[in-house]
């Protein structure tokens, strides 16, 4: 025997060997098999909706087969094809037809696909294996997809493969950012609106499911991704333990802020601790951000995420540095630490004390007046008629001044109160009691001592409003008209800055650097250069300072102006009607809100559907009425602008009783 063999036949080697064999048997087994996993993968076809549907049972859930409303779907049809009327579609497809709510508006030629078809003419396909077997042309697919197992984002990706317009019924959580990321990048975003309520039927009962329509073009260009931040300077994300705040992240409550006491599941929880800032001034900061309302985007009871947290944060930094310059104290309707130090961490936000004063002088001088500083003591103060509040400090000046009038309103006939200039937002104006109309609007001026001992003079309204027997009808807050409708920037003809000193000013789409900061309007009811001369008619200058911040305009204020300014022009060529004359019976608008021609001596409209009530504006108002300047040139400018003949001399020879009219005002 040699040594070898006898080597070989050692227990201790023979044992050796074995262990070795099996372990590269093993390892050979284990290429095996991901080769032939690899290779299945490769070979076998993806599975496809329908499939999925198929294994899971193919009931009404798991097909998410939730019918949209045949008038609904008509409203919607109507809408993407009014926006392409001057280019019509050669290719219409609804992709996940159903019932054919959509395309029964859209007639024979359209091509309706579904994988479990409920009316005649639909061709039973799946959409995510479908392709059109000839040129389309021009495409357009519109309809309902299916929710679920993230069917809606492939049908929106595969339909961007050949569609020039996709117009989807979406679910809310394709308003998120990261969600909008995930949408092929050639699509660009061009309109949004939410779905009314109780708008599909599921297993032949009516149900409200919270979704958005949403209208995506392709570009010429690749879509710019959103920028997702999930970074602070201000604060960072922690244990529990060392938290000073709590979010909810999900559920019911996301986006609330939960008590530090109880403990809290890390899943379903956002955990933070202040870095740049003390942790009272991150509380009162979080505060103020409406992160519920953001956090109903998501899916199932809602979600919200520390990148959308961060730019709710940013955002609220920005309009407090806005604001900072203009007033040089902190925003009357917000929370005093002024906010410019969210951009640079290093600068400490001041905070104005409790103690800071305020007076203003009240529009009525009266020496029998009650002045209530706290509506809490109405209960020491009996039938009190005629009561004058004084102007709020500190936090959420508005919201106080809306709940000190209304606990007054009980016990008071008349109330004359100093107040933000936001209260003449008509959206202010609806949450007071209605059964006060205002009477009387005036500008004045609050005078607060600022940190530094400082007196400074805020601007503010001074108004008087008087208990009425008929309640006040709401100021109806339309954000729509027939002649335009807002737009993204791709599709829009005119551009209004929203927020800054500019706001209320026309651009073109290709001037605006910041879409966040304008509104984009495109042409619905008559072409863009008549819509920039209508707009061109309109006074955006007061408007815009009816707020206690940033000067801003918005979307129903635009419409509301847009249709008074209409009015205007009508009345002018109107036989025997004074166009700027008040109503019957006493009603006028607010001081601060009215519109006027691009020519100089513009006058103020004097329209029931801005206020009820007779108005007689403070003399102390900055901005008097031009009730003496010549009205021809309104007249005539506003008569062009809404292509009205000029002509018409019995119009135009009013002029001298107009002046009557206003100058009474």
């Amino acid at each position: 025997m040699t040594t070898s063999t006898a080597a070989a036949n050692h227990p201790k080697t023979a044992k050796t060997a074995k262990t070795a064999k099996t372990a590269k048997t093993a390892k050979t087994a284990k290429t095996a098999k991901t080769k032939t996993k690899a290779e299945a993968k490769a070979k076998v076809p993806r599975t496809t909706y329908a499939k999925a549907c198929k294994a899971a049972g193919r009931t009404a859930k798991e097909l998410s087969q939730y019918y949209t409303d045949t008038q609904i779907a008509g409203g919607y049809v109507n809408k993407v094809l009014a926006r392409s009327s001057d280019r019509p579609f050669d290719t219409i497809i609804e992709p996940s037809a159903g019932t054919g709510a959509f395309s029964r508006h859209l007639g024979p030629d359209c091509i309706a696909l579904d994988i479990d078809p409920k009316a005649p003419g639909i061709e039973k396909a799946d959409f995510l294996e479908w392709t059109p077997t000839a040129p389309t042309g021009r495409c357009l697919v519109i309809g309902n997809p299916p929710f679920g197992k993230k069917a809606a984002l492939a049908f929106l990706n595969h339909a961007a493969k050949f569609a020039d317009v996709i117009a989807f019924i979406l679910p809310r959580i394709f308003r998120k950012k990261t969600q909008q990321n995930r949408v092929d990048k050639n699509l660009h975003l061009v309109h949004e609106e939410e779905v009314p309520a109780n708008a599909f039927t599921h297993e032949g009962k009516t149900v409200d499911v919270p979704c958005v329509l949403q209208i995506w073009m392709r570009g010429l260009k690749p879509r710019v991704k959103h920028t997702l931040t999930t970074t602070h300077p201000h604060f960072e994300s922690c244990s529990q333990e060392e938290a000073d705040l709590v979010i909810r992240r999900v559920g019911a409550h996301a986006g609330l802020l939960k008590p530090l006491e109880k403990n809290w599941s890390a899943e379903s929880n956002i955990f933070l601790r202040a870095a740049g800032c003390s942790r009272d001034e991150m509380k009162q900061r979080f505060a103020r951000l409406d992160m519920a309302a953001h956090a109903c985007n998501g899916a199932g009871g809602g979600s919200i995420n520390m990148s959308e947290i961060v730019e709710l944060y940013e955002e609220l930094a920005r309009e407090a540095a806005l604001a900072a310059p203009q007033t040089g104290l902190a925003m009357l309707d917000q929370p005093v630490p002024d906010m410019s130090g969210a951009i640079a961490a290093k600068d400490a936000p001041v905070e104005t004390p409790r103690t800071a004063k305020e007076t203003a002088a009240p529009a009525v001088e009266d020496p029998d007046v009650e002045v209530v500083t706290e509506a809490r003591d109405l209960d020491a103060q009996p039938a009190l008629r005629h009561v004058v509040l004084e102007t709020a400090t500190g936090a959420a000046a508005a919201r106080q001044t809306v709940a000190r009038f209304n606990a007054t309103a009980g016990a008071a006939d008349v109330i004359t109160l100093s107040a933000p200039r936001s209260f003449r937002k008509m959206s202010v104006q609806n949450r007071l009691d209605r059964h006060f109309h205002l009477v009387e609007d005036g500008d004045g001026e609050a005078k607060v001592t600022g940190p530094d001992g400082h007196v400074r003079s805020l601007p503010c309204t001074i108004q008087t409003w008087e208990r009425r027997p008929e309640p006040r009808p709401k100021h109806a807050l339309a954000a729509c008209h027939a002649d335009f409708e807002f737009c993204g920037r791709a599709e829009a003809d005119v551009a209004i800055q929203r927020v800054g000193n500019d706001a209320g000013r026309l651009k073109t789409p290709e001037e605006v650097r910041s879409a966040q900061s304008h509104l984009f309007l495109r042409a619905l009811g008559c072409n863009p250069a008549e819509l920039w001369a209508r707009l061109a008619a309109i006074d955006f200058d007061t408007v815009r300072h009816n707020t206690a911040a940033v000067p801003s305009v918005a979307k129903p204020e635009i419409v509301a102006l847009y249709e008074a300014t209409r009015g205007i022009a009508a009345a002018a060529t109107a036989p025997g009607k004074h166009p700027l004359a008040p109503a019957s019976g006493a009603g006028s608008a607010p001081a601060g809100t009215h519109t006027e021609g691009a020519a100089e001596g513009a006058t103020p409209p004097l329209d029931r559907s801005w206020s009820q009530g007779s108005a007689t504006p403070d003399r102390t108002c900055r901005r008097p009425h031009a009730a003496l300047r010549p009205c021809r040139r309104l007249v005539a400018t506003l008569c062009r602008a809404f292509s009205k003949p000029t002509e018409n001399r019995a119009a135009l020879s009013r002029e001298r009783s107009v002046r009557l009219s206003i100058s009474r005002v």
